[in-house]
Formats: structure tokens, sequence, C-alpha cells
């Protein structure tokens, strides 16, 4: 038996639903963190409806903000499909709400799910069979891409978010399960960050000892997957929030190394743009050095694109890429011009 087989075994031996002293049947707990999700959480909650597997078998964890939509009413809706707890913990970060809710779950495995995401019917038969021995870490996926995507969802999905298997530094937690009693045992999402949450527990759970790994068989899919170039823009500045921060805690060991460089050049690239123009106008006559720092803030999309392009074959994704390495480079580099996002 390989190593694989004997973890999953492990699982289900451990596993409360096949233990016949168990008074509960829950064996997964999903956890859906939720504000203002009124138009996305009931196709959420409809995909769950529609797992094939025993409805007593899991049971859903909505953890409200605060909503001042129709979240609630529509959760409300589904309590007579679901085996579904509505929560609500107001003023904290997404989160606590993910805390609030493993801390009040009764399975044994942890699926975090987010609110703007779809769950195949197999997904849970899938955790189940992939759901690793206590002590074994993080599993989960990067995310599907919707079906009506734009130019700008596939083309980043391509080269940035596709589906990766095996050891990977991290997974999103729209898509990531643990067991409770590893989960709780680490202590936990991050509630002091209010992005790169993920990436800080699965940094947490290595250090440990533990392994974080993709299975792209469990991706769910994520509506939430930017279509416009306003919107790449604004995600991509939100997801920057706390990456300094996170980073600062282990500069020579984290894996967002290259992102914050990468911000950091950028955000040079543009200053120095911005003062050549300056002193240009103001009479100098030098407009030979806004125009290096423009071509200078160009190269590193330039390079990553052609690279990944050359690798791919795919050579008409060499200008839509580059203009979206060059979007998420401003982004990132927008984020660090905010002092609080550091400490």
């Amino acid at each position: 038996m390989s190593p694989t087989d004997q973890a999953v075994v492990a699982s289900r031996k451990n596993d409360p639903a096949n233990n016949p002293m168990n008074t509960s049947a829950v064996s997964v707990s999903i956890i859906i963190p939720a504000l203002n999700e009124g138009k996305m959480i009931g196709r959420c909650l409809e995909s769950l409806t529609l797992m094939d597997y025993p409805r007593d078998g899991f049971e859903v964890l909505l953890v409200d903000n605060g909503s001042r939509d129709n979240t609630i009413a529509i959760a409300e809706s589904y309590k007579d499909r679901l085996n579904i707890r509505i929560m609500q913990k107001t003023g904290v970060r997404i989160s606590g709400l993910r805390n609030l809710g493993a801390q009040q779950s009764r399975g044994d495995i942890l699926a975090f799910l987010d609110a703007d995401c779809l769950a195949p019917r197999d997904w849970l038969n899938r955790i189940r069979e992939l759901a690793p021995a206590d002590g074994a870490g993080v599993l989960g996926a990067h995310y599907l891409l919707p079906d009506e995507s734009t130019w700008i969802g596939r083309t980043w999905h391509r080269y940035q978010e596709a589906p990766k298997s095996g050891e990977v530094s991290h997974v999103p937690a729209g898509d990531l399960i643990m067991r409770r009693k590893d989960f709780l045992k680490i202590g936990g999402f991050d509630e002091s960050i209010q992005t790169n949450e993920d990436y800080e527990l699965c940094e947490r759970v290595r250090k440990a000892g533990m392994p974080v790994r993709a299975f792209p068989a469990i991706g769910v899919v994520h509506l939430g997957t930017a279509q416009s170039l306003r919107v790449f823009f604004r995600k991509q500045a939100w997801h920057g929030t706390h990456v300094v921060k996170v980073f600062l805690r282990n500069m020579f060991g984290s894996h967002n190394l290259k992102a914050v460089l990468f911000a950091v050049y950028t955000l040079l690239c543009i200053v120095a743009m911005i003062a050549g123009l300056a002193w240009a106008a103001a009479g100098s006559g030098l407009w030979l050095l806004p125009l290096a720092a423009s071509m200078m803030l160009l190269l590193p999309p330039i390079a990553l694109s052609m690279r990944q392009v050359l690798a791919s074959r795919k050579w008409f994704d060499f200008f839509p890429l580059t203009a979206l390495y060059l979007i998420y480079g401003v982004a990132r580099a927008k984020a660090l011009l905010t002092i609080s996002n550091f400490f």
C-alpha cells in the first residue's frame, strides 16, 4: 500500500462518519463567510444541494458579517434542503468569520468555501477520498474558470491560476480543506490581516511540519474571477493589501518575495517617470529620462509574458498577458502607498 493510500485509510478510520460510536453523522463542515453576497450566495448554496453525498453527512455554516442586503433571507430559504446554520459576527475581517465557523463546526473535516464559488457534485466525495490523516496539513485547489469568462479572466487564469497539482506554496481560502484538529491546533486564520490570510496560514502549516498540497479534482468555479480591466485592477490592489505585512514576518523564507519585489520595482519606475516628466516640463528638455523610466516599467511584464508564452506556444497571448502583468504591477504598487498595510 502506498503512503497516499495509507493516509486515505487512516483518514477514513478517524472520520466521525465511519465511527459507529459517533452520535453525529456529520463528517464535513462547509464554512462560508459572507458580507452582502445576495447576488452570489443563492448559486453557491444551490450547488451544495446537488451534492452526490448524504445530506446528513455534511453541514453548512454561513457566517455573516452584518449583511444589509438579502444574504440572510436567501440562506434561510435553504434550511429545508440543507443542514445549514447561520451565524453573525460583525466588525471583523474574513478570517474572523472563518475561525468562528471552525469553532462552531461539528465535522472532523473543515471545507472552506467562498460565497462566490460553485462546488461540483462530487466535491465532498473527492474531499473524503483525499482528506489526509491528522497532522497531514492542507489540501485544496486553485479556482476553476466560469464558462462565460472574458479574455481577461481566461488569460490570467491560464498563466496564474490554472489548476496546479502536488506541493504548492498555498491554496486559496475559498477552496481550502483541513482536519479540524489540525486547524485549531495551529490557531486558525490570522485575524489581524485583511488579505493574504490563506498564504499566511499555509506558511504556518509548513512550519509545523505539515504539507500543503493542491488537487485539481476538488477545484471549485470562482464566479468572482475578474472579467474587466477595472475589476482586475481593483482586485489586485485589494489582494495586495497585506502581502508586505506577511512578507516582513519572514523576509528570507517567504514565497511573497517575488510579488513584493515586483511591486517595489513598479513603484520606483512610476515615481521616476513622474519626476522625469515634471523635470522635463519645467524646462530641462530632458525627455529621455521619463522615456527611459517608461521602458524600464515595461521590461518585467514583457519578460514574464515572453517566458510564459514561449513555454505554452500560445503566441497570441503575449500582448494580453503583458497588459495584465503591467496592471498587476501598478495595482500592487498602489497597495505600497498605504503605510498601514505594512504594520
